[in-house]
C-alpha cells in the first residue's frame, strides 16, 4: 500500500489533501459534540448521527476526489511517461495524445514538439552517417580507379620490363600505403618464382627463388587462383619466403594471369591478421591483371626484339645489330676517348665441311661455334654473325693487348670443343681471327672493317687456326670488298 502510494503522484495528493481535510471535519464535530453535550443531552444521538454522516460523507468525497485525481492527473503523467520511456528506447515517431488546453495538455504538446524536433535531428544523423559512409565508399572507389587508371597508363607507356617491375612497384606502394609486399616474377623455362621487386621488406629479399606450391605465392600459382591466409600463425601454407621469417600476420597472394599463363605473383603482408577485406582483395585483383597484361606485352616485346637483332639460324646478333652497335661504340670513343676492338671470326675450311657433310651439318657447325664463341666473350662484348661463315666480335674499351688475349681465348674455346672436321688439318674445326683496334687502325667504321679483314687475312695465310692484329702493310683479301653499312642503311636491309 505504502510503495503503491510512493510511486503514485494522485495518491500522494490524495493522501496530502483527503485525509487531513476529513480528520479536521472530523475533529470539529467532535468539539462541538462536547461544547453541546451538556447544555442539551437529548441531542447526543443525533451528534452520533451527525458524525457517522460526516464520515459517510468524507469517505464518498475522498473516493470522488481519488477518481478525478487519477483521470485528471495520473493517467497523463502516467501517458508522460510511457512516451519518456518510448523515446528511451528509441522510437522518436511515438506523440502523446493531447486532450485538452490544460497545464497538461500543455505538456503533452511541448513533448511532441521537443519530440519532433529530436525526431528530426535524429533524422539527419542518419542521414549525415549514411552520406558520410557513402562518401568514404565513393572516395576509396575513386582511390581505387584513380590507382588502376595510373596504372593503366604508367604501365601502359612502357615496354622495358625492369623498368614496369620499378613502375609497378611505385604505384602500388604509394596507393595501398601500409602493406608490405613483393613483385614476383615466374621463371621461364623453369616455372619458379623469383623475387624481383620489394616495398617495405628488406631489399635481402630481392632474388629470393621459390618453387610452385612453396607457401602462399608458390600455391597462387600451382592453384592459378588468389591466395589469402587470414592468420599465418594457424594456417598450414606457413609461408616459406626467407624475407619473412616467423613474423605473425596475414598474406594475400594474387597470381598475374594473363589467357592462363601466369607471368607471377603480388604477395602482399600485414602484421594484423585477417588484415584483407574482400573489396581490397578485388582491387589487388585487378591490379594484377593490369599488370599481367603489362608484363606479358613487355616479353613479348623483347622476345620480338632478340628476333629482329638475332640471326634466325645461330641465335647471336645480326648484321643490323652489328652496325647498330659499332655506330653506338665508335659515339663512345670519339666522347670519352676510349679504344674498342674488332674482331672478324672465320670457320676454317668451312666449304669443304659443307660439301663434304651437306648443308645441314653446315649450319650445325655454324650453331655450335656461335655458341662457343657467345660463350667465351664478356657480358658487354658481342658476338655476331656477319655472314656465310664469319662471325664479327666487338670488344668496348679493350685496346690492342686485350683484344689480342679476348680473341685468343675464342680461338681455344674452338679448339678444346674438337668438333670433328676431316678436311682441316688439325682433324677438328678450327677458327681464323683477325682483330683491328679503334682508333689505332681506324677511324671510320669502314677502315676498322677492312683493317680486321686484313688481319683475318694474315692469320689465313699463316696456315689459319691462329689470331693476328692488324698491322701496316696488311693487305685485304685480294678481290674481297666488305660491305659496310650505316645503321640506316643496316635497318634498310633487313
Amino acid at each position: 500500500m505504502l510503495r503503491s502510494i510512493r510511486r503514485s503522484l494522485g495518491r500522494k495528493l490524495l493522501v496530502a489533501v483527503g485525509l487531513p481535510s476529513l480528520a479536521f471535519t472530523l475533529a470539529l464535530v467532535l468539539w462541538l459534540r462536547h461544547r453541546t453535550r451538556f447544555a442539551a443531552p437529548d441531542l447526543e444521538p443525533v451528534y452520533g448521527i451527525a458524525v457517522l454522516a460526516v464520515l459517510l460523507f468524507g469517505a464518498l468525497m475522498w473516493v470522488t476526489f481519488a477518481l478525478a485525481m487519477r483521470w485528471v492527473i495520473e493517467q497523463p503523467l502516467q501517458r508522460l511517461a510511457a512516451g519518456l520511456r518510448h523515446v528511451r528506447e528509441g522510437d522518436y515517431l511515438y506523440r502523446l495524445p493531447v486532450e485538452g488546453p490544460d497545464e497538461l495538455g500543455m505538456v503533452a504538446e511541448t513533448f511532441n514538439t521537443t519530440l519532433a524536433a529530436l525526431t528530426d535531428l535524429h533524422a539527419r544523423r542518419i542521414e549525415d552517417e549514411r552520406e558520410r559512409v557513402l562518401t568514404a565508399q565513393l572516395e576509396a572507389r575513386v582511390k581505387e580507379l584513380t590507382l588502376l587508371f595510373d596504372l593503366a597508363r604508367r604501365l601502359g607507356g612502357t615496354l622495358e620490363l625492369d623498368r614496369l617491375v620499378a613502375t609497378l612497384t611505385e604505384l602500388v606502394g604509394r596507393g595501398l600505403g601500409d602493406h608490405a609486399f613483393a613483385l614476383l616474377l615466374a621463371e621461364e623455362g623453369t616455372g619458379d618464382l623469383v623475387v624481383r621487386s620489394v616495398s617495405g621488406l628488406p631489399e635481402s629479399a630481392n632474388g629470393v627463388r621459390i618453387r610452385a606450391g612453396e607457401g602462399p605465392a608458390g600455391w597462387a600459382v600451382r592453384e592459378r587462383a588468389t591466395v589469402l591466409v587470414k592468420d599465418t600463425g594457424a594456417d598450414p601454407r606457413r609461408p616459406v619466403l626467407a624475407w619473412q621469417g616467423e613474423a605473425q600476420g596475414s598474406i594475400l597472394a594474387v597470381p598475374m594471369i594473363h589467357r592462363e599463363d601466369c607471368a607471377g605473383v603480388l604477395a602482399f603482408f600485414r602484421p594484423a591478421t585477417d588484415a584483407f577485406p574482400p573489396d581490397e582483395v578485388r582491387l589487388l585483383e585487378s591490379v594484377a591483371g593490369q599488370a599481367a597484361l603489362a608484363i606479358e606485352n613487355a616479353r613479348l616485346h623483347q622476345k620480338m626484339v632478340r628476333l629482329s637483332q638475332s640471326d634466325a639460324l645461330t641465335g647471336v646478333h645480326n648484321r643490323r645489330s652489328l652496325f647498330a652497335r659499332l655506330d653506338m661504340e665508335r659515339e663512345r670513343c670519339e666522347r670519352f676517348d676510349h679504344t674498342m676492338a674488332l674482331a672478324l671470326v672465320d670457320v676454317d675450311r668451312f666449304k669443304q665441311f659443307n660439301e663434304a657433310f651437306g648443308h645441314a651439318a653446315g649450319d650445325g657447325i655454324l650453331r655450335r661455334v656461335a655458341e662457343l664463341l657467345a660463350g667465351a666473350v664478356r657480358k658487354v662484348d658481342l658476338v655476331a654473325r656477319y655472314g656465310g661463315e664469319e662471325f664479327a666480335v666487338i670488344f668496348p674499351r679493350a685496346d690492342r693487348g686485350a683484344a689480342l688475349l679476348a680473341a685468343e681465348k675464342l680461338r681455344q674455346a674452338v679448339e678444346a670443343a674438337a668438333l670433328p672436321h676431316e678436311a682441316s688439318e688439325r682433324g677438328h674445326v678450327t677458327i681464323s681471327v683477325g682483330v683491328a683496334v679503334w682508333p689505332d687502325d681506324a677511324r671510320d667504321l669502314g677502315a676498322l672493317i677492312d683493317a680486321a679483314d686484313a688481319a683475318l687475312y694474315a692469320a689465313k695465310r699463316a696456315g689459319r687456326d691462329a689470331v693476328r692484329a692488324h698491322e701496316a702493310g696488311m693487305r685485304v683479301h685480294p678481290g674481297r670488298r666488305r660491305d659496310v653499312r650505316t645503321t640506316a642503311d643496316a635497318e634498310a636491309d633487313a
